[in-house]
């Protein structure tokens, strides 16, 4: 009985011990942000420097096309993923799908300091629906016109110059429909390049076509630019890759350089988004705050040839109009009679 007594005494004083003892669950759990982004836009160092700062665990995976940032949000629903890097004209439809978390601007303090056409995000297209912040904005570059500065006088301030007879030969274009039919719209002065009627199309097409008289190749990659304009007399290109295409051509000695036409440039627009499974949405702001720091956007746009949206870069001065690209109205019409430009006479 004794034995018994001191068993049930032994087992109750166990008890209680456990119930005043906090819960062994290993090692504490460390915050942890996941990012998907394009190269350049969360290097190590500044990786490095907020997991220091903030005390939390970062990884980002990298992506090449708009299709794989939208395969891994959508096919996990935004849960593998708290925030990610996405163009203002893609970003609509992860609106649409619900794939998105507003962002709370208050959380974004340095935003505030971003350069002027960039702070009131109601007037950047794309970054607001209904009232709330989407993305913040933070990369972009122009799409605008490379001149060789021996052969170009007076300097261009305009896309119409491709239509120089001077230059007849002479021009590098890319091979792109979308693109080409919106640039051109442009330069007839239609507002909006990327919804055009078919009045306007067939407009267009034979200016493409009148174009396509002084081209002397069309390119599809910088480098494949690059090397034409290296082995032929080459006084003009209309630069696709933008500020990343000039850097390339500097760095190979070529004597160029670059203009944002004045009818409008267009221009892509990359911001930082939180998706719908966001798990830690005030670590998720914090990272988009600590990123727009004028040190990181001089890096990045050093370091990627992009523009950046806190320190002033050659992609744009103030005074450039940027028409920032959008979806547009029928892209197999654009295609099919992109088709029809190359192949006239």
């Amino acid at each position: 009985m004794l034995r018994t007594l001191w068993k049930w005494g032994a087992l109750l004083a166990a008890s209680v011990l456990l119930a005043a003892s906090p819960p062994v669950t290993g090692k504490a759990v460390a915050k942890e942000l996941r990012i998907l982004a394009w190269e350049g836009y969360a290097d190590d160092d500044w990786v490095k420097e907020f997991e220091k700062k903030s005390g939390a665990d970062v990884s980002v995976v990298f992506i090449g096309t708009d299709d794989e940032i939208w395969a891994k949000i959508k096919g996990s629903e935004g849960k593998d993923f708290d925030l990610f890097a996405v163009n203002t004209a893609q970003l609509q439809r992860y609106i649409d799908a619900g794939l998105t978390t507003p962002i709370d601007l208050s959380k974004i303090p340095n935003q505030k300091n971003v350069l002027p056409r960039f702070r009131d995000l109601s007037k950047v297209k794309g970054v607001m629906r209904d009232g709330k912040v989407y993305s913040i904005p933070y990369a972009f570059d122009s799409i605008g016109l490379i001149y060789d500065t021996d052969k170009v006088s007076p300097p261009p301030d305009s896309m119409e110059v491709l239509w120089d007879p001077k230059y007849k030969g002479k021009v590098l274009a890319y091979d792109n429909g979308e693109h080409n039919f919106s640039f051109t719209a442009l330069t007839l002065g239609i507002k909006d390049p990327f919804h055009l009627t078919d009045e306007q199309m067939q407009q267009i097409k034979k200016k493409l076509i009148d174009l396509k008289h002084n081209v002397l190749s069309f390119y599809t990659t910088a480098d494949e630019a690059l090397q034409i304009y290296e082995n032929n007399d080459v006084a003009l290109i209309w630069a696709n890759y933008g500020q990343q295409q000039m850097k390339a051509m500097e760095s190979a000695g070529a004597h160029v350089a670059y203009v944002n036409p004045k009818e409008g440039a267009l221009a892509w627009l990359d911001t930082w988004a939180l998706t719908s499974g966001v798990r830690d949405k005030d670590l998720a702001e914090q990272w988009i705050n600590f990123v727009l720091q004028k040190k990181i956007g001089q890096q990045l746009s050093e370091r990627t040839g992009f523009g950046n949206t806190v320190v002033p870069t050659p992609s744009a001065s103030e005074g450039d109009t940027m028409v920032w690209l959008d979806f547009v109205e029928d892209p197999l019409k654009r295609a099919d009679l992109w088709n029809e430009v190359k192949a006239a006479p």
